[in-house]
């Protein structure tokens, strides 16, 4: 996983720089490998980590894809994606 304390922001600076398909399939990867986190053994708030995490992925692909900032993203400063989302 590219953010080991589940964090949207750690995961969108390690993603800059990256091609439009890659931004896509890393967050995708990230959901997914974030979700298996839930079938292990984990306390309540890193479930609540967890499930919030896996949500701003899927939504940072709604935007990647689509141009959608949902309310969780909406904070979050992404103008670089926005122009790569663009060019695409």
């Amino acid at each position: 996983m590219l953010s080991s304390s589940f964090n949207i922001i750690e995961f969108v600076q390690k993603a800059k720089g990256h091609s439009y398909e890659d931004i896509i399939w890393m967050a995708d990867n990230e959901a997914t490998a974030a979700e298996r986190c839930l079938f292990k053994r984990i306390t309540e708030s890193d479930r609540a980590k967890v499930l919030s995490y896996s949500g701003c992925l899927k939504d940072l692909i709604l935007f990647m894809r689509h141009g959608v900032r949902t309310r969780k993203i909406k904070a979050l400063s992404l103008e670089s994606f926005g122009r790569i989302r663009l060019e695409h």
